[in-house]
């Protein structure tokens, strides 16, 4: 049995946690909170902040685990990186976990590479921020090193951006900076991957479709092997340039593109698997591959089998969707339908954490959605019937006159 130590203790590090145990490990979670909803899987827990990274340290070397791991966490992946180097354990390296996590270094280093993005200018103030304005007539702002798509916003006017960039800054952690970036149009695409002895391996993709009233966060994610309209081979073989060139040694990847004037414009990538369970439940229900056993494996050392990856044959029938709720804005009543949701046949995973009383408001980032469904199988037409089934029977009920 070895020791496993898992930084971040939320929701979408359960299933992580879970995997460990059932591979008869032992599991340290350290988390910020003491009622944080993994801690029940592991076997001790521990209360930090998980960007203290001394902190963690401490924690560390009062259990001195075999592994150090994290996934769906872009602010865990740098403490993550300083506990194995500070251990002597495997991971990934500090300095690779800053380009995956900073923003403008990996804008940085795609700019000297040739990797097509959109352009982009660090800035400390709105002001510094006008001449992209000015030049775009429609920018981006956002942290340096946030997540979950926090201080994310689409900009028009200077009034606009003398309004929102302290929020974005607020959310930046490294340093209080902001990035100011050229908005660009096109469909948005998300693509998971495994990196294997510093071979990537890219194992599903999804288009995207956005909230109506926050263009910045996804409301539905479609997953295929094909596409009808793009050239996912193409995606592929992008993004695993990308990935082998900053040298990524180990781990999942989770990355997002735009497609613009006829080329796949990164618009981050990060050394963690996507959240809302994306990594713990559709990539391997896409790819058949037990992504968090090679990740799990690769960290404490052990011998994994790179050439089941390799030569992978994916279904090229297979079609996942994931759903997030858009229920609108006011106080929670009732909310009908959760059975339903609960027992379809195709549903993979669920989130749905409105009750009555709360109070709904259109998300301004990832976070704040009001919960989530994935249906999948192997006729698209079916998942798709599934879907609007869901969204059909699972309702909120607002109350009315208050």
């Amino acid at each position: 049995m070895a020791k496993v130590m898992v930084v971040a203790g939320g929701d979408w590090q359960i299933e992580l946690v879970k995997k460990v145990k059932s591979m008869g490990h032992f599991v340290i979670c350290s988390n910020l909170y003491k009622d944080s909803p993994a801690f029940p899987y592991a076997d001790a827990c521990e209360v930090a902040d998980v960007l203290d990274k001394e902190k963690n340290l401490e924690i560390a070397r009062k259990y001195m685990p075999d592994a150090v791991i994290s996934d769906q966490s872009d602010i865990a992946v740098p403490t993550v990186a300083y506990l194995n180097e500070q251990l002597g354990l495997h991971g990934i390296g500090t300095k690779k976990a800053e380009i995956f996590t900073d923003k403008s270094l990996q804008r940085e280093f795609c700019r000297k590479n040739g990797f097509a993005i959109p352009d982009f200018k660090v800035c400390e103030s709105a002001e510094d921020a006008v001449p992209m304005l000015e030049k775009y007539g429609k920018i981006i702002i956002k942290p340096i090193d946030s997540q979950s798509s926090r201080g994310v916003y689409t900009i028009e006017t200077i009034a606009q951006l003398r309004a929102k960039f302290e929020d974005s800054i607020s959310y930046s952690n490294r340093k209080k900076v902001f990035l100011a970036e050229e908005y660009i149009d096109g469909d948005e695409f998300t693509i998971d991957g495994l990196v294997v002895q510093g071979h990537h391996y890219p194992l599903c993709i999804s288009v995207k479709e956005m909230y109506a009233q926050n263009p910045n966060i996804s409301r539905t994610q479609t997953y295929s092997y094909l596409s009808k309209r793009h050239d996912y081979d193409k995606l592929r073989a992008a993004n695993k340039a990308l990935i082998e060139a900053i040298g990524l040694p180990m781990g999942l990847t989770h990355s997002e593109y735009k497609f613009h004037k006829g080329e796949f414009y990164l618009i981050e990538a990060g050394a963690r698997g996507g959240g809302s369970n994306l990594s713990a439940k559709i990539v391997p229900f896409m790819s058949g591959i037990d992504n968090y056993q090679y990740l799990i494996k690769e960290a404490l050392g052990e011998p994994v089998d790179e050439e089941r990856v390799k030569n992978n044959v994916f279904s090229r029938d297979k079609f996942v969707i994931m759903r997030f709720f858009d229920f609108g804005e006011g106080l929670v009543d009732a909310v009908e339908g959760v059975d339903f949701l609960k027992n379809h046949p195709l549903l993979i995973d669920c989130q749905m954490e409105v009750k009555p009383g709360d109070v709904l408001i259109n998300p301004e980032y990832g976070r704040l959605r009001p919960g989530h469904f994935i249906v999948g199988g192997e006729d698209e037409d079916e998942v798709k019937q599934a879907a609007g089934e869901i969204l059909e029977k699972v309702k909120v009920i607002f109350r009315q006159g208050e």
